[in-house]
């Protein structure tokens, strides 16, 4: 695990310089703190930060080819490296280090661009090719790895994070006023934006080239897409042990490390689950377990009492934290390991679970990814409310049952309130199409609120939503539901997250559940396994229950995220009121007084819950400050 950086000049008279590179690979020193190198050859100048987990001696970046023609830079693992590196010694392959990079190297110059099907894993790099004089860089599958780029008429400078191009000298940037509509509509930027002009992400699954020979033209690839296609036709039974097989498997890859390895523990199933296969293969140690809980008043948040049951029964060697954080201090840290200003309070919970794993592990393993595989989020229940509304006459809905649904009050930190807040949100949106309505679940504002927010922009984004809804190769509703996250909050949201916070502490987080053989195979089971009815995670559910303690059945999901929406009106009131008070909204520019605190005065009198939006406006303005775009 590492960060990576680089530059290409499309002028080859332009020189690439170690300083400038070595300026990139400074700024994120946080990702690798335990090695640095350099490739300058020419136009083309790489770096790279490792923190070593695999092969501590001898996995010094970049490495090159025994011929000397290629050379990378790689940040991630490659799980199944030793399988693959047998295959390429049978072949008459030679190495001369242990490390998983070395492999995907030589993978790169057996198959080139098919090379990804011969890697599972998660990863960024980049290859030079001095023979073919060209440039390669490539994000995972999933996206698990961020990777940003910057390109104007000189140059094209890459990254594992933005603060790094921003460290390149002659970066020309600022606020990106198109795709602020993107941002305030979602809360996060798209797979391809970020809010920074010029600045842009290479989408997961996708691989760019610059390529010498052909002027320096430069192509960005798509090469994995997932299927929901050819569905499994086994019994369910059946379907419950071919995930339980490829899981355990995903899981035993993840575990190969040199340094000491733990696990986020709540105590719901995508943890729980994570811990007890770490426990069935390797019996000899005890599992590290993390847990993390905010105390009296914050129950709807606390996890550590079903933490502490599960780590108790299965006798890991378990930490745990309670906390009262600074927020109004943190934020503004947090939001520069970021890089992006984000509208998803989890960032907070996983750096503070991740400064305590530090403390005793370098590799985490985490349950991101389950609800998106099997349909985890209350919110794919309208596969099966739709049905139940349907029945319901039109008349008696909007006459009768809107208006009083509307006079209810919202506190998603309350749990009968949040269930209000569900069910409002619910009946708004049940006469809309199906992928405007999910949208609407999503989103942090309606569009007409947008507009009104933002007067000084045309309020237009990029429907992402109907895109992906039509793309999907499935008729079924909560296939096409769950292709959307898959290909937007889950890359560009929570696993941005969660590789920006853990890596700000020096960890690296993998998660098994998106093993894209799991994945795939997911993606293939009918959509009636994952939601039987209203019971979400069906088959996950089923697949585990023989194996795990009945306790992790009984309780209620919690979301992973810090109580925010009680915070704006405690402990971060003061900051809210200061970076959207009416003097500093007119010196931007960019909103509108009257709308923003209108938002603000319904969120505190609980007549609507926008703790997501107040997040991605605080947030937001911090960022803008730190940025110097004023």
């Amino acid at each position: 695990m590492c960060g990576i950086v680089g530059v290409y000049y499309f002028n080859e008279s332009d020189r690439a310089v170690e300083d400038d590179i070595r300026a990139m690979t400074d700024a994120m020193v946080h990702r690798g703190p335990n090695d640095e190198g350099f490739f300058v050859d020419g136009r083309v100048g790489l770096g790279m930060r490792r923190l070593s987990i695999i092969d501590l001696a001898g996995g010094h970046q970049p490495i090159y080819t025994p011929s000397g023609n290629k050379v990378i830079v790689f940040n991630g693992e490659a799980y199944n490296y030793r399988e693959e590196r047998q295959t390429l010694e049978q072949g008459g392959r030679q190495f001369s280090t242990h490390t998983d990079t070395e492999v995907v190297l030589q993978l790169f110059d057996e198959y080139e661009e098919q090379c990804f099907e011969h890697i599972n894993g998660m990863f960024g790099f980049a290859v030079w090719d001095k023979e073919k004089r060209r440039l390669t860089i490539a994000r995972d599958r999933i996206g698990i790895k961020p990777l940003y780029y910057y390109r104007d008429a000189q140059k094209l400078v890459f990254a594992s994070e933005i603060k790094s191009i921003l460290a390149f000298p002659g970066i020309d940037t600022g606020l990106d006023t198109e795709t602020l509509p993107e941002y305030f509509k979602y809360g996060f930027t798209s797979t391809t934006n970020t809010l920074y002009k010029n600045i842009h992400k290479i989408p997961p699954g996708h691989y760019m080239q610059i390529d010498a020979a052909q002027s320096s033209a430069v192509s960005v690839t798509q090469y994995w897409d997932v299927s929901y296609a050819n569905k499994l036709t086994g019994s369910e039974a059946e379907l419950r042990e071919g995930f339980y097989e490829l899981f355990q498997s995903s899981i035993n890859f993840r575990m190969r490390s040199d340094v000491p390895i733990g696990a986020f523990l709540s105590g719901g199933i995508d943890s729980s689950s994570i811990v007890h296969m770490m426990s069935q293969l390797d019996t000899e140690h005890k599992v590290n377990t993390y847990s993390i809980g905010f105390g009296a008043g914050f129950k709807q948040y606390n996890e550590l009492d079903a933490a502490r049951r599960f780590a108790e029964h299965y006798g890991t060697n378990h930490h745990e934290i309670e906390v009262r954080p600074d927020v109004s201090s943190l934020l503004p840290e947090l939001v520069t390991a970021l890089d992006e200003p984000l509208a998803d309070s989890s960032f907070i919970m996983t750096y503070l679970v991740s400064k305590l794993a530090k403390e005793s592990v370098t590799v985490i393993l985490s349950g991101v990814g389950g609800d998106e595989l099997f349909g985890g989020y209350r919110r794919y229940l309208n596969v099966s409310l739709n049905g139940a509304m349907a029945k319901i006459p039109q008349g008696l809905r909007n006459k009768v049952l809107m208006p009083l649904v509307n006079r209810l009050p919202e506190d998603r930190n309350h749990k009968l309130l949040n269930y209000f807040r569900l069910l409002k949100a619910y009946m708004q949106t049940m006469d809309l199409p199906a992928s405007k309505q999910y949208l609407s679940f999503t989103s942090l504002l309606d569009d007409d609120v947008l507009k009104r927010a933002l007067p000084q922009l045309s309020g237009e984004y990029a429907d992402y939503h109907s895109q992906l809804f039509n793309h999907c190769d499935s008729e079924e509703l909560l296939d096409k539901l769950l292709y959307i996250d898959l290909k937007t909050s889950l890359p560009e949201q929570l696993l941005m997250l969660t590789d920006k916070m853990s890596m700000y502490t020096s960890i690296e987080a993998r998660v098994p559940y998106l093993d894209h053989r799991v994945v795939e195979y997911l993606a293939r089971v009918p959509a009636k396994y994952k939601i039987n009815g209203f019971k979400l995670r069906h088959l996950q559910k089923e697949a585990f229950r023989p194996q795990l303690p009945a306790f992790v059945f009984e309780q209620k999901k919690k979301g992973f995220g810090a109580p925010v929406g009680s915070w704006v009106r405690d402990d971060l009131n003061e900051l809210v009121m200061d970076l959207l008070s009416e003097s500093r909204l007119q010196r931007q520019g960019l909103f509108d007084p009257t709308t923003i605190h209108s938002l603000v005065k319904s969120h505190m009198n609980m007549e609507a819950d926008y703790t997501d939006l107040l997040l991605g406006l605080v947030t937001f303005q911090i960022w803008y400050e730190q940025n110097n775009f004023s």
